[in-house]
C-alpha cells in the first residue's frame, strides 16, 4: 500500500538516527517534511507509485556484488 511507503518514507526523513530533544521539534520537522511532499507532487509520485517494470539503472543500485 503507497500509505505504508509515506509513513517509511517519513521516517527515513525525520526520525532515523535522529533523538529530538521535544516533541515541539519533532511535530515542527513532520510539518516540515508534510510541506516539502505537498509542494513537489512529481517527487510523491515517483516515490510512492507501484512501479510495474524496473530500471535497469536503478536496479544496479540496489544489487551488491
Amino acid at each position: 500500500m503507497p500509505v505504508e511507503h509515506l509513513w517509511q518514507w517519513l521516517r527515513e526523513d525525520v526520525t532515523y538516527h535522529i533523538y529530538y530533544q521535544s516533541t515541539t521539534e519533532l511535530v515542527e520537522r513532520v510539518r516540515v517534511f508534510e510541506q516539502h511532499i505537498t509542494s513537489n507532487s512529481f517527487e510523491i509520485s515517483d516515490r510512492l507509485w507501484v512501479k510495474n517494470h524496473l530500471e535497469p539503472d536503478e536496479e544496479k543500485l540496489r544489487v551488491s556484488r
